[in-house]
């Protein structure tokens, strides 16, 4: 392969786009979603004694609907946590009492008391820890648990894996970067995830052997998500240096992995979502992309080992078949990708795209960054980049994408978390068409709920309650789904993880369930 660094693919412009989707025929309206930065005071601070990554998460801290922001600080930086407050974001860590400066990289907001509000779980440079949350105030510190030798948690996301009640947690580590080097085959190079059960307390019994989840490598994320749709969550791990990894839950606390699913890749990202409503979560991994020729990122493969740059998409044929749709739905050919999440930014009943790119330790990126990719959703299901069309460039280094909707138009708004770099804001600039918000408690027993809404029409749209997606992140509680240009929904189903059914019908706007 050469070693040059390709061009990038082309973005579509937007006379490209209007002509497309007119010659398409097809009546559902289809605008591009357009967005306006908004000020956000926040630059991170990047201190090459950690590792270049770091994170940010929604949490809904005092129960009004509207997420804040919580920021991942560098090492000798404080964390922020963002209000949005009559149209602008205002930061109020200190009075919060999550401030820390130790070095912040992951974080995943859940109600791990059970005492109806939102508490957080964030991984740092010396530990995990839980911080509860008391009427907007948090109080708690770092979890008692044990972590491999000269490793760190880069992120956590949970489960309950036994139907008690309590959330479960599987924290992804990394070798800190005294004993990093970034090798595939070298054994001292790795380290183990864990698997956490939670003893009723929020105290943890380390069950990873017995469990079958053996994941000795340096792991950015993991998440668990139901992708055979038994009510069980599954696991899926983006594991740096390795094959993409899932894990079937067996439902009796032990997991199976699925075999074959990837060649090696430096695997970071992972975004969920039903992209062809089928009714089951497909999945997105990203990857070095065309940015770093392959002949140059083998490092200590042996012959017998493939590595693959390209991102990966794996479409679920259910019951634990995949198929690698990425060249299919035109996401072949990009950049170095970090976080990616899916979201219908146009409430157009299609899943969009958002993936972070640019390497701080990449050199060609630090003359030139990437401008991240912002992908539209076609009615064939094939994605298009319209990033400067949508007008979310973003030339710094990339690290994940938070989508809420901060000013209550029913519109998904974005925020980017950059390394070494400014958080940014965009408000969306909203359009015709109507979507319903369906909000469950940030629960145990939420995590894998499934959620389906037949629309007007009697399409049936599908969503799932997961944590830890994107990048070190975690996104809203609030479940967005496009419903075209007719606001009124005939039912909404809920299959929450103990097997419990909710229904409601004839509803519109936001339906909110305990």
């Amino acid at each position: 392969m050469d070693d040059k660094e390709p061009a990038p693919v082309m973005e579509m412009k937007k006379e490209e786009l209007m002509a497309m989707m007119e010659k398409s025929g097809k009546p559902t309206p289809n605008e591009p979603p357009t967005f306006n930065s908004v000020p956000i005071d926040f630059v991170h601070s990047y201190n090459k004694s950690i590792h270049a990554v770091a994170g940010a998460s929604l949490i809904d801290t005092n129960g009004d609907g509207i997420d804040e922001i919580f920021v991942g600080g560098g090492k000798g930086q404080s964390d922020a946590l963002f209000f949005f407050d009559n149209g602008a974001f205002v930061n109020r860590i200190d009075e919060s009492g999550l401030a820390s400066a130790v070095g912040t990289y992951g974080s995943t907001s859940l109600d791990m008391d059970s005492d109806g509000d939102t508490d957080l779980l964030v991984a740092r440079e010396d530990g995990l820890y839980l911080h509860l949350n008391d009427a907007g105030a948090f109080r708690g510190g770092k979890l008692a648990i044990t972590l491999p030798p000269n490793s760190i948690p880069l992120a956590v996301t949970a489960s309950d894996i036994n139907r008690d009640g309590w959330a479960d947690l599987y924290v992804s580590t990394f070798m800190d970067t005294a004993h990093f080097t970034g090798t595939f085959n070298n054994p001292a190079d790795a380290t183990l995830n864990l698997l956490l059960l939670n003893n009723g307390d929020n105290t943890f019994t380390d069950i990873t052997e017995r469990s079958g989840l053996i994941v000795r490598r340096n792991t950015f994320l993991a998440v668990f998500v139901d992708l055979n749709n038994d009510g069980w969550q599954d696991l899926a791990v983006s594991p740096d240096t390795d094959t993409v990894k899932i894990f079937r839950n067996n439902g009796d606390q032990t997991f199976t992995e699925i075999p074959d699913l990837s060649k090696y890749g430096f695997w970071m990202g992972l975004a969920v979502g039903d992209i062809d409503q089928d009714g089951d979560q497909d999945l997105l991994f990203s990857n070095i992309g065309t940015s770093i020729p392959v002949s140059l990122a083998r490092g200590d493969l042996r012959p017998d080992q493939t590595l693959v740059s390209e991102w990966l998409l794996l479409r679920n044929e259910s019951d634990f078949r995949f198929t690698d749709a990425t060249a299919e739905k035109k996401l072949a050919g990009f950049e170095f990708g970090w976080g990616a999440i899916f979201e219908d930014f146009n409430l157009d009943n299609r899943l969009d795209l958002v993936v972070m790119e640019s390497y701080i330790k990449w050199p060609p990126h630090k003359l030139k960054k990437l401008p991240g990719r912002f992908f539209l959703q076609m009615q064939d299901g094939t994605f298009t980049p319209i990033t400067d069309i949508a007008g979310v460039e973003n030339r710094y280094y990339g690290m994940t994408p938070l989508a809420s909707d901060f000013n209550r138009d029913g519109y998904p708004d974005l925020v980017f978390m950059n390394l070494a770099g400014p958080l940014r804001a965009f408000l969306n600039n909203g359009g015709t068409n109507s979507a319903l918000s369906v909000i469950l408690p940030d629960t145990a027993e939420s995590l894998g709920a499934r959620v389906s809404v037949t629309t007007a029409d009697g399409k049936k749209l599908h969503r799932q309650f997961v944590t830890g997606v994107g990048m070190l992140s975690d996104q809203s509680r609030a479940l967005v789904f496009g419903l075209g240009g007719n606001p009124v929904v005939r039912c909404v189903e809920v299959l929450w993880s103990s097997g419990r059914k909710e229904m409601r019908e004839n509803v519109q706007g936001t339906v909110l369930f305990q």
